[in-house]
């Protein structure tokens, strides 16, 4: 592989986050229950694009229901 091709590929990995949050995520306890760095709660880990997604769907609803009250 080129330099060229090198620079413009993209990374092999999908970044894993909280699913609280999308903060970093650590095994903090023996019973490995991954625990949010930002929230300091068990967590469940889903991938960042996963999280960027739920997080678009639940600004859209909040702008709707804004909306529906508007209109009420």
């Amino acid at each position: 592989m080129n330099y060229d091709d090198w620079k413009l590929a993209t990374p092999d990995y999908e970044q894993m986050v909280s699913e609280c949050c999308g903060a970093d995520y650590d095994y903090i306890n023996d019973d490995y229950e991954p625990t949010c760095c930002k929230c300091n709660e068990e967590t469940f880990i889903i991938e960042k694009y996963e999280y960027d997604i739920s997080e678009k769907e639940a600004i859209a609803e909040m702008r709707m229901d804004e909306e529906r009250l508007e209109r009420d």
